[in-house]
């Protein structure tokens, strides 16, 4: 029996602890309230399963309280925590993934069989923690009832802006306690697995979509993160990235009508919407974000351009490695496994080197240069859109076509891409290091699209009163 087995005695075990604080955090507001002990956090360890090579543990952890019982209906925040604990631990690094989920699932999650064929094959504790943000959430004097998702985010975002950006309402941004959840869910693991015979000391954090970006500000506030995986959040530098939104589509796409809805794209070249993403936008934390990063995209994403890394890719610091994912929609669904993901999780954490490759675009043509003595596997993808620079997966559906190419002997391409007749051509270059192994490792160049020219005119927005 394995020792933490010993804690499970009893029904349910409830337990609080504190986060650490490493260093004065008073210029860093995000960091400073995540790094607050709130009073409410515990967590019961309410079930155990047994499986084939591991144990889970399913938590229900309080993380904190958001805002007040005047300004929303439930102020406490609650998740599910599973931990998957291999029979034999190996590692002492571990992957947390952030997950949703809504305050409905009031009984203990299942979590996927990939996560724990994950924990044996890397010899890793892993684990997910759900409900981020909380949700639904009802505001009190919004004519909306249930906010979820980025519904829930925008009406923050506007509470915040319309205050004048004031440091009394920074608690409306919900990123503050999305973060403080998943430090919370990191604390929870770290002290269980301390009766394991190999404890966690760091965390490797990934997540999807508002998640993603969670990945990001929890990397920047706590230390004991040493690789992330951001995923279908391509839109780290927020400003440039939604003015190309514009002047792609010359609307705002559907998949953002919330923060439209709210006015928020009206915010975007104010001061006040400035300090905003000087206080959440992982982009004003990268000279920090030095750990190696694997940003997992969509080339059919709906709310982001597929070309979108540009106004990032060279500003970041550390190890960096793309993937976009071939007629991936924002939900990835039915295009994307894992595999990819956990093995450049397994990678780093048994110092593994990745072999070594670099790319970069110059005109019509995507030069890419790989370690020949590699085993991989290299790939050309094009999609075409007659009309319009637009590759949302509703526009185009999944046009996006495969070409193998023939390996050189020096392991140096300068890919082509020939310019349609008309319209508009998205082009990448993928890469699949040891195809054939358990740990495949899959990266991609940065889309190319062609012409590169703008169908439409700069956003101008209102002048606000």
């Amino acid at each position: 029996m394995k020792p933490i087995l010993t804690m499970l005695a009893l029904p349910v075990l409830i337990f609080s602890c504190a986060s650490p604080v490493s260093e004065p955090v008073s210029s860093f507001p995000l960091k400073e309230y995540v790094m607050t002990t709130d009073d409410a956090f515990n967590y019961d360890v309410v079930e155990t399963v047994q499986g084939a090579g591991w144990t889970e543990y399913k938590v229900k952890m309080i993380s904190g309280t958001w805002l007040t019982e005047q300004e929303v209906n439930i102020t406490e925040w609650w998740h599910w925590v599973n931990i998957i604990v291999p029979d034999k631990i190996r590692e002492t690094e571990s992957m947390i993934i952030i997950g949703g989920g809504s305050t409905n699932d009031t009984i203990p999650i299942s979590t996927d069989d990939w996560l724990m064929e994950a924990a044996v094959a890397t010899g890793s504790i892993i684990s997910h923690v759900s409900n981020i943000p909380f949700q639904p959430i009802d505001f009190k004097g919004d004519d909306k009832e249930g906010r979820y998702e980025d519904d829930l985010i925008a009406y923050g975002w506007k509470k915040y802006l319309d205050s004048g950006a004031s440091d009394e309402n920074l608690e409306w941004l919900a990123r503050f306690p999305m973060t403080r959840a998943v430090v919370r869910a990191m604390d929870v693991v770290q002290e269980l697995s301390q009766t394991e015979s190999v404890p966690v000391e760091r965390f490797f954090v990934t997540g999807a979509s508002k998640r993603g970006w969670t990945t990001w500000t929890t990397a920047a506030v706590d230390d004991r993160v040493m690789g992330i995986a951001p995923i279908v959040i391509d839109l780290l530098n927020i400003v440039p990235s939604f003015n190309h939104h514009w002047r792609c589509y010359g609307e705002w796409s559907p998949a953002v009508e919330n923060y439209e809805d709210e006015g928020i794209m009206n915010w975007i070249n104010t001061p006040e919407f400035k300090k905003l993403l000087e206080i959440v936008g992982p982009y004003s934390f990268r000279e920090q974000l030095t750990m190696p990063k694997l940003m997992i995209n969509a080339t059919c994403d709906e709310f982001f351009v597929t070309d979108s890394w540009k106004f990032y890719w060279d500003e970041l610091k550390g190890e960096n490695y793309l993937q976009y994912v071939p007629n991936g929609n924002h939900g990835l669904l039915g295009t994307y496994q894992p595999a990819s993901l956990i093995s450049f999780y397994h990678s780093i954490i048994s110092n593994t080197a990745i072999p070594s490759f670099s790319w970069n675009h110059g005109g019509d043509t995507i030069y890419m240069r790989v370690d020949p003595e590699s085993d991989y596997i290299i790939r050309k993808w094009e999609a075409i859109n007659e009309s319009d620079r637009d590759f949302r997966i509703y526009v185009i559906g999944e046009a996006w076509q495969m070409e193998e190419l023939e390996k050189t002997s020096n392991g140096a391409y300068a890919i082509h891409v020939e310019e349609p007749e008309a319209g508009y051509k998205a082009a990448l270059v993928e890469l699949i290091f040891n195809p054939h192994t358990e740990f495949p490792l899959t990266f991609t160049s940065g889309t190319l699209i062609i012409p590169d020219q703008y169908p439409y005119a700069k956003f101008e927005p209102p002048v606000l009163p």
